[in-house]
């Protein structure tokens, strides 16, 4: 997750912090959930349609956005998936072409 770490640690600036960030937990499917709270970034107002990927070796990985929050779901040991699409869709919205 590191293009997700350097995201966040761009977007801190001593008050975005403390409202917004970024949660991780388990699940039991067994997996992960991640959520990024995209309020006051470049991918504000950015809906992301909900869409399931398979992944190699038979991981899986759902994301979707409501344009405030980014969530993503995943098998084990696919956060290198979700941190690849997260930083294709930052770089996709800095561009001007929001993924669908």
């Amino acid at each position: 997750m590191r293009f997700v770490q350097a995201w966040y640690a761009a977007n801190c600036d001593g008050e975005w912090e403390h409202e917004f960030g970024i949660k991780m937990a388990t699940s039991d499917n067994p997996g992960w959930h991640i959520e990024i709270d995209v309020s006051e970034t470049e991918l504000e107002g950015v809906p992301v349609e909900r869409v399931r990927r398979a992944l190699p070796e038979g991981g899986w990985m759902i994301s979707w956005s409501d344009g405030v929050v980014f969530q993503a779901a995943c098998s084990p040991l696919a956060l290198c998936y979700v941190d690849e699409f997260f930083r294709e869709l930052v770089e996709d919205a800095v561009k001007g072409n929001p993924l669908p």
